[in-house]
């Protein structure tokens, strides 16, 4: 991946330390994800961010290390809106 910008540097830096990795380029857009953790996070050149949950719905969106950092620590962001489709078939059963 070629050097961008100061920016994706340094959030792809932090993703990497929480155990995130990069799983998706796309022109200067990097997609990263964390094993067993529905967050995805779409890094831009500039370091601005989008955060979506496991049903790709968007929860959170930044520009620096500090918003990261808030959405890292939120799992209320992050969590499913609604249980995954074998928990609704045993709730219905």
């Amino acid at each position: 991946m070629p050097v961008l910008d100061k920016g994706i540097e340094v959030l792809s830096q932090a993703l990497l330390n929480q155990e995130f990795r990069a799983v998706d380029e796309f022109g200067s857009f990097v997609t990263f994800e964390r094993e067993g953790d529905p967050l995805k996070i779409h890094v831009g050149p500039d370091g601005s961010f989008a955060a979506f949950n496991g049903d790709d719905e968007l929860v959170a969106e930044g520009e620096n290390p500090d918003d990261l950092y808030r959405v890292l620590v939120s799992k209320a962001a992050i969590s499913r809106s609604r249980p995954p489709a074998h928990s609704r078939r045993r709730q219905m059963a």
